[in-house]
């Protein structure tokens, strides 16, 4: 379909400075909706509401991707390409620690946000998991479920009686407090469906907070995945991350 973007300008003209309006037509590219269903495009959208961006101002619009990891970066980078033919630049970050991957592109962006990437400051605004992947098929479930813990999770342990080791999974994200309630619903979302593979973790609950640099306060929405929970997180879900990968199978084997 056609979006239309009215854009207002100033044109200098024999030193006079006149206001001007141009209509810009972005068109979606209609193979893009056919891949709507699917575990791969589910995937992008759980990764863009994970730790991706997307920007959608007047006539720009980008997606983009920070990793410390080279493989992850060209992981993403050949996904987009599969799905969208849109092939992405990537730059080294200033410091030289990590990667950043950018794809320039209004009418990608625009398709994304319409079936569910949230767009700009993500802790700013209430977003949900996707309609079309709730009632998707397991695949499509999966997808975005690997993609958020990929992005957003993490595993970790405490030291309880007799020095024994709890090893837990965790997954938390903070939203502003005006939008708390909302984000706990959204986690509710991501439990529920990690349900549907007989995977159970701990109620949602609220956990520390930041105050961001424009003086408003964010809160921390978490939950957990006990390490009973571990093998089957595992066989349905697991990560395709080295590093989580390894410390999970670690987990499991009972190491430290």
């Amino acid at each position: 379909h056609l979006i239309m973007l009215i854009l207002i300008f100033n044109k200098a003209e024999k030193g006079k400075i006149n206001k001007c309006v141009c209509i810009v037509t972005v068109m979606i590219n209609e193979n893009w909706k056919k891949l709507i269903g699917s575990s791969d495009l589910s995937r992008t959208i759980a990764d863009i509401n994970g730790d991706g961006h997307l920007q959608l101002q007047g006539w720009r619009g980008a997606v983009s991707f920070y990793s410390k990891k080279k493989d992850e970066i060209d992981a993403v980078s050949k996904r987009f390409k599969s799905l969208f033919e849109i092939q992405g630049r990537i730059y080294v970050d200033s410091r030289g620690k990590g990667y950043k991957l950018f794809f320039i592109s209004k009418p990608l962006a625009q398709f994304l946000h319409e079936i569910g990437a949230a767009k700009g400051n993500k802790t700013n605004q209430a977003f949900s998991v996707p309609k079309w992947v709730i009632e998707g098929d397991k695949e499509a479930k999966r997808a975005y479920l690997k993609g958020i813990f990929v992005t957003e999770g993490y595993i970790y342990s405490t030291k309880i009686k007799d020095n024994k080791i709890r090893w837990r999974i965790g997954l938390e994200q903070y939203k502003n407090e005006l939008f708390k309630e909302e984000g706990k619903r959204y986690m509710e979302q991501i439990r529920n469906m990690l349900d549907g593979f007989e995977i159970k973790s701990s109620p949602v609950r609220f956990n520390g907070f930041n105050i961001r640099k424009d003086g408003t306060k964010s809160l921390g929405t978490r939950f957990d995945i006990e390490q009973k929970q571990f093998n089957s997180f595992y066989k349905e879900i697991g990560f395709d991350n080295r590093y989580k990968t390894s410390r999970l199978v670690s987990a499991m084997r009972g190491q430290n």
